[in-house]
Formats: structure tokens, sequence, C-alpha cells
């Protein structure tokens, strides 16, 4: 599988593992040593990811990506931009359709690409 390939592959099993509430996703694709910023500001750790997956009471229709583009650094650095559309009911009872811009840095390590930063964004919702 190319680099490209395989993360766009890993993005789309991150962003659909939210509608099930799915950590184990995250645990595996988010490095240890992570720092991110999430959509409000929050600056992120693997746990701060792990904690805000476990706490979201929402419920899904669709968490889908839109528009992956990967740039590669090297043999082990590579950056993925995209967008991500998620579309349901909040814990609150009202419809919810929002999008977000994201940047995700991905190192390969002991052959597993694995994220270790990220920039989120919210567009609208």
């Amino acid at each position: 599988m190319s680099v490209e390939a395989a993360l766009k592959d890993n993005e789309n099993r991150w962003e659909a593992s939210y509608p099930a509430h799915d950590v184990s996703v995250a645990q595996s694709l988010v490095a240890n040593d992570f720092a991110g910023v999430y959509w409000d500001g929050k600056v992120m750790s693997k746990s701060g990811v792990i904690s805000e997956i476990k706490k979201d009471k929402d419920t899904y229709k669709s968490a889908t990506n839109e528009k992956l583009a990967v740039h590669t650094y090297g043999p082990n650095v590579a950056v993925v931009v995209g967008t991500a559309r998620e579309k349901g009911t909040g814990k609150d009872g009202k419809a919810f359709d929002r999008t977000f811009r994201f940047t995700d840095t991905w190192m390969l390590r002991n052959g597993q690409w694995q994220c270790v930063a990220s920039q989120v964004m919210k567009l609208k919702g």
C-alpha cells in the first residue's frame, strides 16, 4: 500500500470511529507524544483525544472525510490536510451538521504510521 493510500485509510478509519465512540482506533493511530490543537483552541495530548471520544454523547448519522491531500516529506513524515463532515443529533436533542478542516502530521515509527500532531478548526456547525 502506498503512503498516500495508507494515510487516507488511517484518516478515514479515525473519522469513522467517532459515530461508534470507539477509542481503540485513536489509541492505535495517535502517538504517545502527540500534540494537537482542538477546534475550540484546547491543547490536546493523546489522553485528551481519548477523553474527548469517551465523553462524546452525540448520535451520528454520518462522519466522513472529504478532500484528503497527502504531502510527503521524506520516507518517514507526511502531512494530511482534509475536511471532516459530521451529521447527527447532539446530546441536547438538536440536529447538527458540522464541518472541520484539519492538518495531521504523521510519522512512520517501527513500521507503523502514527499521528504526532494535529490542528483542527471548525468551519461550520
